[in-house]
């Protein structure tokens, strides 16, 4: 569970991007946190693992602040906490099962991850989780030859290699092509059920959000304009949230 508390963060002395943000996301539930461009969404959602360093508040994850560790600290927080982008962050040259062995970077030593030092029970793990992804076929492919929506599932399995109770995802189907989305988004909920993980979507698409979310957070202007199940959101609310 992530629980924020009165999370502020300011961009100019009268600007503020979140404002008195408080919510919490729950172990196996899938979260869309939706609203208008601009509203602040990718700044929550970078908050939480401190991506973006905010001004005020609490973010507590495992009992924990996350905003007052030190940088040994959050550290060892962010390995339980995986990312996935929209725009990827692999590195295209390299096969799909090696960008995924990187999401053990962060239990290596400078030496062994500079070296790609990786043992064999690992290996295997990759390959799982790339078969689990759909991409069992595809582990030695280079990422620069997959399709977008293969690249965002390279993605959200090195996110898994990490083993981590909490997923952020930031826009992961802003560019991909309606069939492709929906597979991401099919993976992300079975996700949430099944490994009982903590699952944040950064999402535009109201529809899309219906679908798959079990809770909705709808932000505008940095301010929480709705905190529910997504059985709540019905037009009216969608109209607040978009005003």
């Amino acid at each position: 569970m992530i629980q924020v508390t009165n999370l502020t963060k300011y961009y100019s002395a009268d600007k503020a991007s979140l404002a008195d943000v408080s919510v919490t996301f729950q172990p196996g539930e899938v979260t869309a946190i939706i609203g208008p461009s601009g509203a602040g969404k990718t700044t929550l959602l970078r908050s939480l693992n401190q991506l973006i360093r905010d001004d005020l508040g609490t973010i507590l994850f495992n009992d924990q602040d996350v905003r007052q560790l030190n940088r040994r600290g959050l550290k060892q927080v962010r390995r339980k906490i995986g990312m996935v982008f929209q725009n990827y962050n692999l590195i295209e040259p390299l096969t799909a099962i090696e960008n995924v062995l990187h999401g053990r970077l962060g239990e290596k030593g400078t030496l062994a991850g500079m070296l790609s030092l990786y043992s064999q029970d690992e290996k295997d793990q990759a390959l799982g989780l790339l078969s689990e992804v759909g991409l069992g076929d595809f582990c030695y492919q280079r990422c620069h030859d997959l399709s977008g929506g293969q690249k965002q599932r390279v993605g959200i399995a090195r996110a898994l290699m990490q083993a981590p109770d909490v997923l952020l995802c930031d826009e992961p189907i802003a560019s991909l092509d309606p069939k492709s989305a929906m597979v991401v988004m099919d993976i992300l909920s079975r996700l949430a059920r099944t490994k009982k993980m903590t699952v944040i979507v950064n999402l535009h698409q109201v529809d899309v959000a219906r679908t798959y979310a079990d809770h909705i957070v709808g932000i505008n202007q940095g301010r929480v304009a709705f905190d529910a199940p997504v059985s709540a959101l019905d037009d009216w609310a969608v109209t607040q949230i978009y005003r």
